[in-house]
């Protein structure tokens, strides 16, 4: 699921990434970049569809196991009393997880897309190591904060949702 949204995601993000660098309306942007050819327009999207593969891990993965584990070890504890509490304390060991294994593709990939032109950087590889090179490991997860608390909240939301719709979409599953 996640790294197939990169096919989508992917010219989408790199649009808007340029339209901020450079401004210009959505279609006169998308239309200059489609010009370009598919390596301009595909540019970034393998990081991206890595970063949506890990990310919906987290949220589809992740976040039910530890909420099921909780729910079951810790019923007795306000952590474990109901699925919704059980499902918020899960989401803050699922979120720091996925976001923090998830941001390093983005990073990468925002600074791909950010330079169409390739003057700084130019594959996932070396972009990555000009990050590294110049300000440590550490850039890799520049901008972490905001992306963490991001996803705490997409992942709660997104598990409580499938919690709600799933059983009326699929009733003959939760049989």
């Amino acid at each position: 699921a996640g790294l197939g949204s990169g096919v989508v995601c992917g010219p989408l993000e790199l649009i808007m990434i340029q339209q901020q660098r450079k401004g210009g309306t959505i279609l006169s942007v998308g239309g200059d970049l489609a010009r370009g050819g598919p390596s301009i327009v595909s540019r970034g999207m393998l990081a991206l569809g890595l970063r949506e593969g890990i990310y919906c891990a987290g949220f589809m993965g992740i976040l039910p196991a530890v909420r099921k584990h909780i729910r079951e070890t810790y019923a007795h504890t306000p952590f474990g009393q109901s699925e919704d509490a059980a499902r918020l304390t899960a989401t803050f060991i699922a979120g720091p997880i996925c976001a923090f294994a998830s941001h390093p593709p983005d990073t990468v990939k925002t600074c791909m897309q950010g330079d169409i032109e390739q003057v700084r950087f130019k594959g996932y590889g070396q972009s990555a190591g000009v990050l590294v090179a110049e300000s440590g490991i550490a850039a890799l997860w520049r901008g972490m904060p905001w992306r963490l608390f991001r996803q705490c909240c997409a992942v709660f939301l997104f598990d409580k949702i499938s919690a709600e719709v799933a059983p009326r979409l699929f009733p003959h599953a939760f049989r």
